[in-house]
């Protein structure tokens, strides 16, 4: 059951005067949409990942049902098959890992970056294309990568990339430099479609690697992966990172990302306290216990116990969810959340209805 409000402002008009530092209705959202947008326009997520139409279809049809602040789509998988990697497209479920490509050191030696024309990494160039020419005007779209460091550990495993972080460092500096070589050619192909970027790093998670390795391995690549898409795109890019991110929040400013998308195992008014003066602040409501698996009340609950603790966060607060959204969501949950973000999100501070 929707809410009373009504937005004042686009999408887009929101997201830019947040950056602008202007007036504007509402805290922005931002779900994370992903695969769940198969389940909204009735196809398979198998048919949603092998057809540009259909993925944009789906995103598209999603926005228009639920109405969010942010619709994205990106080649996290179709850069690594290009090279190699490959995967199983299951009917209803995520992707996974068959095989990596480089199972010795010497194969990274016989590969070249990949052609953006080829088709796996076509195909999202041409369905992010599609969702801006239909809804750009209207809500940002953004084309969304892998950090280098996560696409170094679907190239080469994620077990096999911690041994050569120890054993093999000046190895894994070459595997992370041709990494981002691979990303930034499929990023400057898409400039011209009049869409911003994300990047999410979930192998870089505090939760994997020690904040020295982060910072020394991880943290230089996503720096000029970020720099190269605000270059590129003229916006500011999202960095996500998955898990347990607290001993790292300052190296993650200092990637210049000006989104910063936490895990929802983070406390964000502790966020907020640490670094919510240098970007914005994205999160984090739970994806699994709320989103998935709990009711609409318990999803709105979820909202206001996040706008509470980072809705006024200095640089600015987007509210999404902590990490993909679970395909197979409840579209009645998805609702909650969008509404819930009107009913709380409400600007300025002082028209925040935090109880009830």
């Amino acid at each position: 059951m929707s809410t009373t409000f009504h937005d004042e402002m686009t999408p887009r008009q929101r997201i830019d005067a947040l950056l602008n530092g202007s007036e504007y209705d509402r805290i922005p959202c931002h779900p994370f949409i992903g695969d769940h947008a198969a389940t909204v326009l009735g196809i398979t997520v198998a048919e949603y990942h092998q057809s540009s139409l259909q993925m944009a279809q789906a995103q598209i049809a999603a926005w228009r049902r639920y109405g969010h602040d942010w619709v994205g789509v990106g080649p996290v998988l179709g850069i690594v098959e290009c090279l190699g990697t490959t995967f199983t497209y299951p009917e209803q479920a995520a992707p996974y890992i068959v095989e990596h490509a480089i199972r010795e050191t010497s194969d990274l030696d016989r590969l070249a970056p990949p052609d953006p024309r080829d088709p796996r990494i076509a195909l999202y160039l041409e369905a992010v294309a599609l969702i801006s020419a239909e809804i750009g005007r209207e809500v940002p779209v953004s084309l969304n990568v892998r950090s280098p460091f996560s696409t170094a550990a679907t190239l080469r495993g994620g077990e096999e990339l911690m041994r050569d972080l120890v054993y093999r460092p000046a190895f894994a500096h070459r595997l992370l430099r041709f990494a981002l070589e691979s990303t930034i050619p499929v990023l400057e192909a898409a400039e011209g479609l009049g869409v911003r970027f994300g990047t999410s790093d979930p192998v870089a998670s505090g939760s994997l690697i020690s904040p020295r390795h982060y910072r020394e391995l991880a943290q230089p690549y996503e720096r000029e992966l970020i720099a190269a898409m605000e270059r590129i795109s003229g916006y500011p890019a999202l960095l996500h990172i998955c898990g347990n991110t607290k001993k790292i929040w300052p190296d993650m400013a200092d990637t210049g990302a000006g989104f910063l998308s936490l895990d929802d195992i983070v406390d964000l008014a502790a966020a907020k306290a640490t670094i919510g003066d240098r970007a914005v602040l994205v999160g984090n409501v739970r994806p699994t216990e709320s989103m998935y698996l709990g009711s609409p009340a318990q999803v709105r609950e979820n909202v206001r116990e996040c706008i509470a603790a980072a809705g006024d966060s200095p640089h600015g607060f987007i509210l999404a969810v902590g990490c993909g959204m679970p395909i197979h969501t409840p579209p009645a949950n998805v609702h909650a959340l969008v509404d819930a973000v009107r009913e709380f999100g409400r600007l300025p501070l002082e028209r925040f209805r935090l109880a009830g």
